[in-house]
């Protein structure tokens, strides 16, 4: 499972007093990094919540062509796996940045920790369910409606709040500890999915299937997100600056040539092809580049998908209450 499914998952379970535990964890436990070493730069280290993939090409695009280092930082890409506590960490300054969710942030603010949003590297989720091309169902409200098996961790936000918009459904969810085993062999009609990441596999073999989107079913959270603590923006605000004019600079060279920069990303990650990131990169492009004639620049965040995303967890009981001020809550840094 995609770890930005499967750690929305872990919230919904953990509640505040449990996660509270995850500020206490010593980052010594991460994975090794990659880092620039430049001598008198300012030391700071990005904490991913996933092993090195196109979706975070546009950090590795920023280290490779010295992007970070033009600011005067020294970068340590700190690698990820499918149980890092990246937004704890970062929290708790265990770590300056760390790529995590915009319902993260807000569900951790609300449980105590102070996150700031600092860049969405999706403009639009990449979450959503994955059905075979000749599925009948071509959105998510038919399949919600219809007595279909799906493939799907129950306590993601994103059912919580198909199941409120679609109530009455008889769709039956089932765990997806079979990986795609069960879609393959056709035993469940649909899977949830990361845009690059399930459908990427099976197009890889073959399998063609169709993409029903969750932001256009009505719920987009910024689903990748460049985070840090409250504290650290406040005592660092150059420092964060300079770190997101870096990434914008970084995400815009990664989506013009993402095979200039898929070489190191999979030197890093071995497990991923350069066939599997290329398709990758294709598939995210559109979520990541800015919407045309927006005049945005990569990772910018309206005020009021922030709002929106507070309302709608505090309508599916993720969170009590919206931040007192959603400002707070993000930070753009200047153009």
């Amino acid at each position: 499972m995609h770890p930005a499914l499967r750690v929305a998952t872990i919230f919904v379970a953990l509640g505040g007093a449990v996660a509270a535990v995850f500020v206490a964890l010593d980052s010594s436990r991460s994975a090794p990094s990659e880092g620039a070493g430049t001598p008198g730069a300012t030391k700071v280290r990005i904490q991913l919540n996933w092993v090195p993939e196109p979706e975070f090409g546009g950090i590795y695009a920023a280290q490779q062509d010295g992007l970070f280092a033009n600011e005067g930082l020294d970068v340590e890409i700190v690698k990820g796996s499918a149980g890092t506590p990246a937004a704890q960490m970062a929290a708790s300054g265990q770590v300056e940045f760390a790529v995590t969710s915009g319902d993260q942030v807000l569900t951790l603010r609300d449980q105590g920790g102070k996150l700031v949003g600092l860049f969405a590297i999706f403009h639009t989720s990449p979450m959503g369910v994955m059905v075979p091309a000749s599925s009948p169902y071509t959105s998510l409200e038919q399949l919600w409606h219809s007595d279909a098996t799906v493939a799907m961790e129950a306590g993601l936000p994103f059912v919580r709040y198909l199941n409120l918009k679609y109530p009455g459904g008889k769709v039956r969810l089932v765990p997806t500890g079979t990986g795609l085993a069960a879609f393959e062999r056709g035993a469940v009609a649909g899977q949830q999915a990361f845009i690059s990441s399930e459908p990427v596999q099976m197009e890889l073999k073959k399998v063609p299937v169709r993409f029903l989107s969750l932001a256009e079913g009505g719920y987009d959270p910024y689903t990748v997100t460049v985070a840090t603590s409250a504290s650290y923006l406040e005592r660092e605000r150059a420092t964060c600056a300079a770190f997101v004019r870096a990434l914008r600079e970084g995400w815009t060279r990664y989506l013009a040539d993402p095979a200039k920069y898929n070489p190191e990303i999979a030197r890093l990650n071995p497990a991923m092809g350069l066939d599997a990131m290329a398709i990758a990169a294709e598939k995210q492009h559109d979520l990541v580049a800015p919407p045309k004639g927006s005049g945005d620049e990569v990772g910018w965040m309206p005020r009021e998908r922030w709002e929106r995303l507070a309302a709608q967890l505090k309508e599916l009981g993720m969170i009590k209450e919206p931040p007192a001020s959603i400002d707070a809550v993000f930070w753009n840094a200047p153009k």
